[in-house]
């Protein structure tokens, strides 16, 4: 009977294989994978970077593989990046998958949800006329977790890891920013040190679960790791519910905004504070992983770190002191070319988030060479701009080297034009994304990480304990979902400076 059932098993793989999908003749090159439903979901989930390469390899710039039970089109041509960011979105359309995120991720379930239209609505929440506002807030709030911390105070060296050290201030600083203070006063030592404590317990929490975000987006959690994971959740629900979140002070007109669209889907009380993890993982998971990386490249490379300091220097133009609040003008952080080109390079090297889309009926799409493709209902369309043209040789000379004056033309000004094939590109590096689902936070994100390397480089002497330290590899398994990690953290020693 065993030797039966296991007949009868090897028959039905076999059917599976020989009446599984096929390629038709104007369709991209399909790539299965050898096991039936699962394709290539282990590698790919495994190391996307790798897997794709060698696909790319095999197949060329566009290709379809297998992953488990879903057949996504890989499109790789920077150049025919528009044809599909600007598509209809009757027929390519983020909402789908969003939606699935948001469910396995947060547990949140949204009626009536369309990511355009609140982004739409929330655009003007982060961007002028209220990002004067916010990037003041934020300066206010930075200085609150990293200078006004007592364990700082009595300026001895002090050891920390540096990811910890950087997304730990850049979240609890982003987070009171946008949620709001304790009290209304910045500078009330009481407030502050409410804010400390609470904006601590909050990123203790939200780190816990972030260890587990990925394999939760990828459905992957084991029973013990989901067990805990629902447990994390509770706590931050319990941290961030709405009804604790209308009694702080200094609340973003972001947030408001956002609970105002809430309620007007008609969400009840549970789901928005649900909602509220969502929107922190969204709104703060990246800036904190960017700070470290440029923190880090600039103390590998002395030159990159002489001339951000010598720009930061110049622009400032006067003393800054740890007992006293300065704010720093937009018209002094848009006047940082060196610190941009910087930040610009370590974005290209570090930031690796898929671009995808659910198509929603049969298709064709043609590429920027005239190639022509047909694409099928039901299957998912990514792009993935971190291997082009991110890493692309033929774009940028020695990708995987940080070249801080990469975007520097030689008089200074920006650098924008870059080639592929001999064309110039519109979408050179994309850690933004692009089209209308481009970063609408993007231009707070950018000041908050520029007043964040100031205030370190400011008042801070900062060091490796290792100097000969090598830069950690990425933790592959958050390719795909925006800033890389790092395998592992990096020891600092830091001590505020003598003033």
């Amino acid at each position: 009977m065993a030797v039966l059932a296991l007949l009868g098993l090897l028959a039905i793989l076999l059917a599976i294989l020989h009446f599984g999908r096929c390629r038709r003749p104007d369709e991209p090159p399909l790539d299965r994978g050898l096991i039936p439903w699962l394709g290539h979901a282990l590698e790919f989930g495994k190391d996307a970077v790798k897997f794709l390469s060698e696909m790319k390899k095999k197949h060329g710039d566009i290709f379809t593989v297998q992953a488990a039970g879903k057949f996504i089109t890989i499109l790789l041509d920077p150049l025919s990046y528009d044809v599909v960011l600007w598509e209809s979105r009757s027929k390519l359309d983020f909402n789908p998958y969003a939606r699935i995120l948001m469910d396995r991720m947060f547990d949140v379930r949204l009626p009536e949800y369309d990511p355009n239209e609140e982004k739409a609505m929330l655009r003007m929440t982060l961007q002028k006329p209220n990002l004067s506002s916010l990037t003041k807030a934020m300066s206010f709030n930075l200085r609150t977790v990293l200078l006004y911390d007592p364990s700082i105070a009595s300026r001895q060296w002090k050891e920390e890891d540096l990811f910890h050290l950087c997304y730990s201030t850049m979240l609890r600083a982003g987070y009171l920013t946008l949620y709001g203070n304790e009290m209304k006063d910045y500078e009330d030592v009481a407030s502050q040190t409410k804010d400390q404590a609470h904006s601590l317990e909050v990123y203790n929490e939200f780190y816990k679960l972030d260890r587990l975000l990925m394999k939760a987006a990828r459905s992957s959690l084991s029973a013990g790791e989901k067990k805990k994971f629902d447990s994390i959740k509770k706590d931050l629900w319990e941290l961030l519910s709405v009804k604790r979140l209308d009694g702080r002070a200094n609340r973003s007109v972001w947030l408001d905004s956002y609970k105002q669209h809430l309620v007007d889907l008609g969400v009840d009380e549970d789901m928005q504070t649900r909602a509220m993890l969502l929107q922190l993982w969204s709104t703060q998971s990246n800036a904190g992983p960017a700070v470290f990386w440029l923190l880090l490249f600039l103390l590998k490379h002395p030159s990159a770190m002489a001339a951000v300091r010598g720009e930061m220097e110049k622009t400032l133009s006067r003393k800054q002191t740890t007992g006293q609040v300065h704010e720093i003008s937009q018209e002094k952080l848009d006047s940082t070319p060196i610190f941009d080109s910087a930040l610009n390079e370590t974005l290209r090297l570090t930031a690796a988030p898929f671009i995808t889309r659910e198509v929603l009926q049969d298709m064709c799409l043609r590429l920027h060479d005239c190639r022509e493709y047909r694409l099928r209902k039901g299957d998912r369309l990514c792009l993935f701009p971190y291997i082009s043209p991110q890493m692309d040789p033929e774009i940028y000379e020695q990708p995987e080297i940080f070249k801080y004056d990469r975007f520097l033309n030689v008089d200074g000004t920006e650098k924008t034009d870059f080639y592929k094939g001999g064309e110039k590109l519109k979408y050179y590096t994309m850690p933004w994304g692009a089209g209308i689902n481009v970063c609408i936070g993007k231009f707070f994100a950018v000041n908050s990480i520029k007043q964040c390397i100031f205030l370190f480089l400011t008042y801070f002497d900062l060091e490796l304990k290792d100097p000969k330290a090598k830069i950690p590899d990425f933790d592959k398994e958050r390719y795909g979902f925006g800033m890389l990690q790092p395998e592992i953290d990096v020891i600092v020693r830091y001590k505020l400076k003598e003033q």
